[in-house]
């Protein structure tokens, strides 16, 4: 079974129950965001590992029942390539944001992470293991 980063951990984790979340809200869950481009570096390289091991997909738009499409690995690979590319960090709130939407009304979202049926079970056991949101400072 593939070791797993920390970072990569909690990405899984968080697709647990949802089974995707956009890319923004994962950044800003996953890590305490300082808006320093190494964040978004270091989820792009997540993202990868992940999607290699076939347990994400990317994706970027829906199908005409207004589900998430998943994306090919290859062509996950392109949209985690270039997320950088439409990722703004708001230095007054705080948080990252994908500069792709405005709204309402949305279009077609801006890119998404979907859990694979491998990455679903491999969530639930990191669940199961180590509790939710595991990193975070109890209150």
């Amino acid at each position: 079974m593939l070791t797993l980063s920390e970072l990569e951990l909690r990405i899984l984790s968080e697709l647990e129950e949802a089974g995707a979340e956009d890319v923004v809200t994962m950044l800003i869950t996953v890590m305490e965001p300082v808006g320093d481009v190494t964040e978004v570096h270091d989820l792009q390289r997540a993202l990868t590992t992940l999607v290699q091991a076939d347990l994400v997909r990317m994706s970027m738009d829906r199908n005409s029942s207004g589900k998430l499409r998943s994306l090919s690995e290859e062509e996950s690979l392109e949209v985690i390539a270039d997320l950088r590319s439409g990722l703004r960090f708001d230095r007054d709130k705080k948080y990252w944001k994908d500069t792709r939407q405005s709204g309402p009304p949305f279009g077609s979202p801006f890119p998404y992470i979907i859990a694979t049926p491998p990455g679903k079970d491999r969530a639930f056991n990191i669940l199961d293991e180590r509790g939710y949101q595991w990193w975070r400072r109890k209150k």
